[in-house]
């Protein structure tokens, strides 16, 4: 519980923890593997303008492989420790960076400061809020991959976000602050709050990168609400409905 609570504090700090060695060398690899399959499949939604591919559907293509992510055990007591049996998972994203990729720096929960402001004029409503973690499955050594944040970015909001985002200007006031750099190697997890301004990017176009992301959120929230991915459907969607992680009940 002692390096749980540093985690938690560190988490609330900085807005984001890095989990080493998240996963074993089996389940990297077997996941690893079954995202590449999945492009082989054309399984994919698309591949953007910044070189990123994305899939949406491989929690339900092949629950057995990529299920065991949500609410995985090394990210669990966190989760749990922030959320409770409230902890929803909100989408389920796997990426693969297949060329050139520098992401544009975003936001995954657009909309939380403008939430916090509508909460706090109703009496019942309460403030949503949302957790991201981000399993890598390769090595993200300094020159060839990277994840940077904002500095203390899920502190307070930043300009050109409203009335509607001004993304050259949202960049640029990114691009000016102090950042924090990690480098995940394969099979660590990155778990951080959804509203910190963040950007991932390699460094080597020939080095190979996927990810998967989960996106937690404290409760579900109203259709329209300014967020990077769509939700998925509402049953089954509480990972600690039924079991708690080990010491947590």
């Amino acid at each position: 519980m002692d390096d749980l609570n540093v985690k938690l504090d560190q988490l609330e700090r900085d807005g984001f923890v890095l989990i080493k060695g998240a996963l074993s060398p089996e389940e990297t690899e077997e996941v690893r593997s079954r995202i590449f399959h999945a492009r082989e499949q054309g399984w994919e939604e698309g591949l953007n303008a910044v070189g990123n591919m994305w899939f949406d559907t491989l929690l339900d293509r092949e629950p057995g492989i990529f299920g065991p992510l949500v609410g995985h055990p090394s990210v669990a007591p966190l989760l749990y420790a922030m959320m409770g049996k409230q902890c929803q998972l909100r989408s389920f994203r796997a990426h693969i960076n297949p060329g050139a990729y520098t992401q544009e720096w975003h936001m995954d929960f657009y909309g939380y400061w403008n939430e916090k402001r509508e909460t706090e004029k109703r009496r019942l409503a309460v403030q949503p809020s949302s957790v991201n973690t981000t399993f890598y499955f390769q090595d993200n050594v300094a020159g060839q991959g990277h994840l940077r944040f904002v500095k203390n970015g899920h502190l307070s909001e930043p300009p050109h976000l409203y009335p509607r985002i001004e993304h050259e200007a949202f960049e640029k006031w990114c691009y000016a602050q102090e950042h924090v750099v990690l480098h995940p190697m394969a099979g660590d997890a990155v778990v951080f709050l959804s509203h910190i301004p963040h950007q991932g990017a390699k460094e080597d176009d020939d080095m190979e990168r996927c990810n998967v992301v989960c996106h937690f959120q404290t409760c579900p929230m109203y259709e329209g609400v300014w967020y990077v991915s769509s939700p998925r459907p509402f049953k089954g969607s509480f990972p600690f409905h039924k079991t708690v992680p080990a010491g947590m009940d």
